[in-house]
């Protein structure tokens, strides 16, 4: 008799074959991870490219039918696909969004953790929320994400969408999806990095052509003074080619003054004990002289800045030379034209104002003589005869008054006028300025005005200087003035007082008044044949104002009038 034993090996069977199964995803999925590891589409850097690779190559090893990537957007408000593979129909989409606001759940999910195996995804509380808008739709029942991260900071998620019966995912599927969201992670720092070199490179091209371009010349120093490297403007500034130059003290070719490099020395130091100062492109600038190949010397401005390493410490000297040869040339023309039209306009006042008893006798003596004839004195005069004397003593008077302000203007010019301060009442001054322009005012129709601050009580000047200045201000008024008002208002200041005059004549173009004060200047030609005068007044008033270290502004409307303004200070005596 025999006995036959059946043992039940169904299940050690099924074991086995599930521990094949998983040896064989295991195998398929490292050899997907080596060929995306020598793809030479990662090599090429196109981030496109290489996201379908990744994509195609993940949908096959864990036979998904849906593996797509999203990107963040810029203030992590939102997903956008960046690419989406679907198995069935073999094809490459992008361009959708999920709203932060709109998915909480699994926006909080992604964030917190390190991948998101989910069987049931339309049950699922950290899913359920895409059930009706995206999964549903699409027929997907299982997820297998994983947070791509770049540099620390979670820029994306890599999708894996399993559609038909719920999947329940292993762990070496959630590692090999990690893996996946590394490749990404890879081909954008690859991206960024590709990026960042083409910018460099253009950078450096752009960096080259205005250095080899630039009307300025440019010398790159190493920090012991050698010369490593000169564009073509400073090669040919010096005289020699750029072999020439490299290699050679910079210092050789430039007249060193004392003091430079204790300057050079302190730049460095403030970069070496300030690193953020590197940002604020601290530099010095100067003036110096440079010799040239043939020997001549080459006027510079020269700007010289420290170029940092890496580790922000001094690694060259960047010098930006600037010929100003011509103009210094310039400028020390002009100096000269300067200097010499200066002595002779010295010469000029002093010869004038020594000249005063010279011009004014013989002309006193004429006023003299032809007072005794109008009085008859010496004979009685028929009328042709009275108005030619009348005529000469008219004349006697503005010429007088003219040789007086040439004399008193060459005075102050030279220098010799001496003022006589004292306190002078303000009223006084006032009336008696607007008592001796009253008759021309009166004479032309003119209403006069006079308005004083009860506090400007006293005035510090000189008596003569400070009537001649209110009369000058007053009679130009008048004088261009046909009809209206002219009005003296004094005002006290904080530091001192102002008088001001008034009137509502025909004004002055802004354009003009910087000729105002010029002697011997009419702002029109037309004024010339209208109004009579030399322009001495203004001029003449501005200096003695300024003598008392005061001094006479102007606004006007043209058409409307015109106010001038003689402030003086206040000043102990």
């Amino acid at each position: 008799m025999q006995v036959l034993v059946v043992k039940d090996i169904t299940e050690p069977q099924q074991a086995q074959e599930a521990l094949r199964m998983r040896d064989n995803a295991r195998r398929k999925q490292n050899q997907t991870l080596v060929q995306l590891a020598r793809s030479k589409t990662f090599q090429q850097g196109h981030l496109h490219a290489v996201l379908q690779e990744i994509t195609e190559a993940a949908a096959q090893t864990l036979s998904v039918e849906r593996v797509s990537v999203w990107l963040y957007n810029q203030d992590g408000s939102s997903l956008e696909c960046i690419d989406l593979y679907d198995v069935n129909r073999r094809v490459h989409t992008s361009g959708e969004f999920l709203l932060k606001a709109d998915y909480p759940n699994y926006f909080h999910a992604l964030e917190a953790e390190r991948s998101l195996a989910v069987s049931d995804a339309i049950h699922d509380k950290r899913t359920q929320e895409l059930a009706a808008t995206y999964l549903c739709g699409f027929g997907v029942v299982s997820l297998l994400d994983a947070p791509i991260w770049v540099g620390g900071r979670l820029v994306g998620v890599v999708c894996h969408q399993h559609c038909g019966e719920v999947r329940y995912w292993n762990v070496e599927e959630e590692n090999f999806v990690g893996s996946m969201a590394d490749f990404v992670s890879l081909a954008i720092e690859a991206r960024e990095r590709n990026i960042a070199q083409e910018a460099l490179r253009k950078s450096e091209a752009q960096f080259r052509a205005i250095f080899e371009r630039s009307s300025i010349g440019i010398g790159l120093v190493d920090m012991k003074a050698q010369i490593v490297d000169a564009n073509p403007t400073l090669c040919e500034m010096l005289g020699y080619s750029r072999e020439d130059l490299y290699g050679k003290r910079f210092t050789d070719y430039m007249s060193q003054e004392r003091g430079d490099i204790e300057r050079y020395r302190q730049l460095i130091a403030e970069i070496c004990t300030d690193t953020e100062q590197v940002d604020e492109k601290l530099h010095i600038d100067m003036e110096r002289r440079f010799l040239h190949r043939d020997g001549r010397l080459v006027w510079t401005k020269l700007s010289v800045s420290v170029i940092p390493d890496s580790q922000c410490k001094p690694e060259y000297f960047l010098a930006i030379i600037d010929d100003i040869t011509e103009q210094k040339q310039t400028e020390i023309k002009l100096r000269n034209s300067q200097a010499a039209a200066e002595a002779g306009n010295r010469a000029k006042s002093e010869f004038l104002a020594t000249m005063s008893h010279e011009l004014r006798t013989p002309l006193n003596a004429i006023m003299g003589l032809s007072q005794l004839l109008q009085q008859e004195i010496v004979g009685s005069l028929n009328d042709k005869q009275k108005e030619y004397i009348s005529c000469m003593y008219t004349s006697g008077e503005q010429l007088l008054a003219l040789i007086n302000d040439i004399l008193d203007l060459s005075k102050v010019e030279a220098g010799k006028e001496e003022l006589s301060l004292m306190p002078l009442l303000v009223i006084d001054i006032c009336n008696y300025a607007l008592s001796t322009v009253s008759d021309r005012a009166l004479t032309k129709g003119l209403k006069l005005s006079i308005d004083i601050d009860p506090e400007a009580n006293i005035c510090i000047a000189d008596e003569r200087r400070i009537k001649q200045m209110l009369l000058n201000l007053l009679t130009n008024a008048i004088k261009f003035t046909p009809a209206g008002e002219v009005s003296l208002i004094v005002k006290k200041v904080s530091q001192g007082i102002t008088f001001s005059v008034v009137d509502t004549g025909i004004g002055i173009d802004e354009n003009h008044f910087q000729f105002l004060f010029e002697p011997f200047k009419q702002l029109d030609s037309k004024l010339n044949r209208q109004y009579e005068g030399t322009g001495l007044g203004l001029a003449l008033t501005r200096k003695l104002a300024r003598l008392h270290g005061g001094d006479v502004t102007v606004s006007s409307t043209l058409g409307v009038g015109s106010q001038f303004t003689l402030f003086l200070p206040d000043q102990e005596i």
